[in-house]
């Protein structure tokens, strides 16, 4: 008896592993593989959207910043004008006092800021271009037919809202935008600027939102 059972034994032995066991090794091992994938995907996602909302979060505060300090200094370039020249949903052009203003050919600086769309692509850009005025302008009347010079630029800029909010003495909304006409521009009394900041399609939308009163909105030039 023990020899019959130790040669059945022998003969299991050399007969292997069966079909099914076979099977179900695999389907075990494939569930763990499935379940380590899983994990180090959601990790990876994770790592990524983290790293997207970091690059956001730079971008817009880089720009916020820049268009903030500039706006704060928004001044009239002559008696008859506002420090604003036109008002848009995301395009702004506008006035600021960035060099000596009592000097010839050293009056305020013509800001336009605005998005465009980098061609062959769904990316939006920030930009914010300068002219300088006039070498033979005179305190309270300057001109612009120079050159622009880019100060920013600013990516994944979402345009899916305004960026611009405008503002009058009351805090009220002035609609509808562009404003357009010297008096409506006049009555900018502060300006709110919203980014929304997304790398990616599928990345997280950072939102950066602040408002700037427009210091010098009262200024004359000639006085």
């Amino acid at each position: 008896m023990n020899r019959l059972h130790r040669r059945l034994l022998r003969c299991r032995d050399e007969r292997g592993y069966t079909l099914v066991e076979m099977m179900i090794a695999t389907a075990l091992l494939s569930l763990v593989t499935a379940s380590a994938f899983g994990v180090v995907n959601v990790m990876s996602n994770q790592a990524m959207s983290t790293t997207d909302r970091f690059t956001a979060q730079g971008e817009g505060q880089t720009i916020a910043d820049r268009i903030t300090k500039d706006l704060r200094t928004a001044v009239a370039p002559t008696s008859v004008d506002a420090a604003f020249a036109s008002a848009g949903a995301n395009d702004v052009v506008f006035y600021a006092s960035l060099t000596d203003l009592s000097t010839a050919g050293k009056g305020p600086t013509r800001i336009h800021a605005y998005t465009s769309l980098v061609p062959g692509t769904s990316v939006y850009v920030f930009h914010e271009d300068a002219t300088p005025p006039d070498s033979t302008s005179t305190p309270g009347n300057s001109t612009y037919t120079g050159a622009s010079v880019n100060r920013l630029d600013g990516q994944y800029i979402d345009t899916s809202l305004p960026i611009f909010t405008y503002y009058d003495s009351d805090g009220n909304a002035i609609t509808p935008l562009p404003i357009t006409g010297v008096t409506p521009l006049r009555s900018i009394d502060a300006v709110g600027i919203r980014l929304r900041i997304r790398v990616h399609p599928h990345s997280p939308t950072v939102v950066i939102s602040t408002r700037v009163h427009i210091r010098n909105v009262d200024y004359n030039p000639n006085n």
